[in-house]
């Protein structure tokens, strides 16, 4: 299942993209196409020319791979942690990695929200 994204073209708001693909027709012109994510501080533009007789197609996928695989990581350990306590020092070691690598997510997530998205644009002729 997909997480549903917002669309708009020079900043004007189409719709939300419940599914993989969306099929927009729109005259010719120089447009900014915005994916934005349901929070509404991640996104991402890119630039387009739209000319007749070819179908423009915008690819996007977000950046977080790595990141959600340390998270997943974090929070297997943050659950295991109710269950088993840490000697000291390992537990102090742990919060201190766990709660820092939070800060750091939350100041990477801050730094990229503008371009959350990796976008690549192509034309296909029609």
């Amino acid at each position: 299942m997909t997480i549903p994204h917002k669309v708009w073209i020079n900043g004007v708001l189409l719709g939300i993209m419940k599914g993989n693909e969306v099929n927009i027709e729109i005259p010719e012109g120089h447009y900014v196409v915005t994916i934005q994510s349901m929070v509404p501080i991640l996104s991402a533009s890119t630039p387009i020319n739209v000319t007749d007789g070819a179908v423009n197609v915008v690819a996007f996928h977000d950046r977080e791979k790595w990141w959600d695989y340390l998270f997943v990581i974090d929070i297997v350990c943050w659950f295991a942690d109710f269950f088993f306590t840490l000697p000291q020092p390992w537990g102090l070691i742990y919060k201190i990695f766990t709660n820092g690598y939070f800060v750091l997510w939350l100041l990477y997530e801050w730094l990229i929200r503008k371009k959350y998205f990796a976008m690549e644009t192509y034309q296909v002729k029609s």
